[in-house]
């Protein structure tokens, strides 16, 4: 009895740690599949010959390919919102992406991005990046918090790095 009582005292101090790891992985996984899923358009795109666009909303990744000329030789046009989604990265609760800005630029503050507010990220069939509506060739960085952390964690905020010419993608935290 004395060793179940023993082993339900550890359990109880333990909980708290394995759920603010929980919390804190959120964030750090969903950075990983998004500088994952941002490569792999960029390998997408050099291998179909037609670019990918990444649609950053708030909540939500959403990638869509551009669309083929139609006709022969015409060149393919970017994708919109309302274009067939090839995939969605969704943030999981308390995760958000707050904006995405200019290489060097300081991080958003408020945020600049909302559930139908979006930045829009291309990637070229040349092997190159380009943030939409920016000088060419100009890269990107998005940033994002783990709400479920206090701010002054190490798993709070993160940024993705994707660079111009070579649509490198890196991320580290802040």
């Amino acid at each position: 009895m004395v060793v179940v009582a023993i082993v339900g005292v550890l359990a109880a101090v333990a909980a708290p740690s394995f759920t603010k790891d929980n919390r804190a992985g959120a964030g750090r996984d969903l950075v990983n599949d998004v500088a994952r899923d941002l490569q792999k358009c960029r390998s997408e795109a050099l291998s179909t010959g037609l670019g990918m666009r990444a649609f950053v909303f708030s909540n939500r990744i959403e990638l869509r390919p551009y669309v083929a000329g139609a006709t022969a030789g015409a060149p393919p046009r970017a994708p919109t919102t309302t274009d067939p989604v090839t995939r969605i990265i969704t943030n999981p609760a308390g995760v958000t992406f707050t904006g995405v800005v200019v290489p060097g630029s300081a991080a958003p503050v408020g945020g600049t991005l909302s559930a139908t507010t979006h930045a829009d990220l291309d990637f070229f069939s040349t092997g190159a990046a380009q943030f939409v509506g920016q000088a060419v060739p100009t890269g990107a960085t998005i940033y994002l918090i783990n709400g479920n952390l206090p701010t002054n964690s190490p798993d709070y905020d993160f940024r993705i790095d994707v660079t111009a010419l070579t649509a490198f993608i890196s991320f580290r935290t802040i």
